[in-house]
């Protein structure tokens, strides 16, 4: 099943817009979850959990890197490359408005499939052009994606631009199923974004007329532009009427069996650490002791306290107050996780728990601990965004992947359609010489 992408996608077209599209960067592969707001002011980065897993990071599913600074003039044609696409040539294989194809019952012209055409074809040569200059690799585009596969890259950019086509419909369809419709204050902010946006490009004084003129000179017409524009907001507000600003329409009982069917499970710990906070050297053998022996008499006295709720207050008072987990600021209630994402020893007894059941002391290459098991809670902080911070609840998460799924299973009930004398372009026959 292909993954519904529109929000990344949609943003990534509009920056692409906005700085020029001839400046993509990045390479197509799979596609992650629905994109963060906007970022207008720094903000403070979170720390990962203190026992987080050694792991690789994993690359972003799309990755679409745009200079943060760019200074934007609609571009000149250049030589094309050979064996590069010739988009001029292959854009006036219709009128722009020629209507071309059909989404369900949706008509749609040349120029906005093009567009979406163009921004996939961008995007993987733009990896050809950076895996030959830092790694000596050569690829074209009747090349095959993955080595003894079958799809090329050709195949690769008319089956995502097709895609991208039906899910442009799809959460158009999407709101109007759920009566979603944007508010006055929402089209006075896409106004307010238009501008923004031609200054962006044009400089201070640049009228909104004159960046849609622009943007005919990077294959983008103005209902193009608009349309997404406007599905941004569409995503969010329909987000918002299903589940709520913050997912607090998501019954409890919905965003814990999300956490089970996860495989999640909560644990909080009581961590000394046996290194050196600030110089990161370990802790004489004296020292460590003196800890172990503390750590042993914390944890007495909470065995001693037979009441489950009572001693899990009593250990959420001490962790506050007494561990040495610069992470507990963020996760106040202890760390709700998967399989694979804590150091082992954390995880393996963390696993054996009981709910309010206490560990023996733990030892990792972080120190010495105390875990306790919580049950599962639909409020938990699972995670942090990427972008701008926001605490992710389990409620958060769970909504999001409800609400993907209901996009997708409606992007699935939609077939692209050729009308009569029209079909999906020849892209080998417009690879230039």
């Amino acid at each position: 099943m292909k993954k519904f992408i529109i929000a990344l996608v949609t943003l990534c077209l509009i920056l692409v817009a906005v700085v020029g599209a001839t400046d993509l960067r990045g390479r197509v592969a799979e596609v992650p979850e629905p994109a963060e707001e906007e970022v207008s002011e720094p903000v403070e980065e979170v720390p990962s959990p203190a026992l987080a897993a050694d792991e690789e990071p994993e690359p972003d599913e799309v990755s679409v890197v745009v200079p943060e600074e760019s200074e934007v003039s609609p571009p000149e044609e250049p030589a094309v490359e050979s064996g590069y696409l010739d988009y001029e040539a292959l854009f006036r294989l219709h009128d722009p408005n020629e209507v071309v194809l059909k989404v369900g019952d949706t008509e749609e012209r040349w120029g906005d499939y093009f567009y979406v055409l163009y921004t996939q074809c961008g995007q993987i040569e733009d990896y050809f052009r950076s895996m030959a200059a830092y790694y000596g690799m050569r690829f074209g585009w009747t090349d095959t994606v993955e080595e003894g596969g079958e799809e090329t890259y050709i195949d690769m950019a008319l089956d995502g631009a097709e895609n991208l086509t039906i899910q442009l419909r799809a959460l158009e369809l999407f709101s109007e199923k759920n009566n979603v419709e944007l508010s006055e204050e929402i089209l006075q902010k896409i106004e307010e974004e238009k501008q923004q946006n031609a200054v962006s490009a044009l400089g201070e004084d640049a009228t909104v007329e004159e960046f849609y003129e622009y943007l005919d000179g990077i294959y983008l017409t103005r209902e193009m532009y608009d349309r997404i524009l406007t599905q941004n907001y569409l995503y969010q507000e329909s987000f918002n009427a299903l589940y709520g600003e913050n997912a607090e329409k998501l019954s409890e009982e919905a965003a814990l069996e999300w956490l089970k069917e996860n495989g999640y499970i909560s644990a909080a710990h009581i961590l000394f650490q046996t290194t050196d906070s600030e110089t990161g050297e370990a802790l004489s053998e004296e020292a460590k002791a003196e800890k172990r022996a503390q750590l042993e008499e914390i944890l007495e006295e909470l065995r001693a306290i037979e009441d489950p709720e009572e001693r899990a207050l009593a250990f959420l008072v001490k962790m506050d107050t007494l561990s040495e987990d610069p992470g507990k600021s963020y996760y106040p209630e202890g760390y709700t996780f998967t399989q694979g994402s804590m150091v082992q020893e954390f995880e393996t007894a963390a696993m054996e728990l009981e709910d309010y059941a206490l560990s023996d002391i733990v030892e990792t290459n972080y120190g010495y601990h105390i875990l306790m098991r919580f049950p599962l809670s639909a409020d938990a902080i699972v995670e942090f965004s990427n972008t701008d911070g926001t605490a992710r609840t389990a409620k958060m998460l769970a909504a999001n992947q409800e609400y993907s799924e209901k996009l997708q299973e409606l992007s699935d009930s939609l077939e692209l359609s050729w009308l009569p004398g029209y079909e999906e372009p020849d892209l080998q026959s417009f690879l230039a010489e």
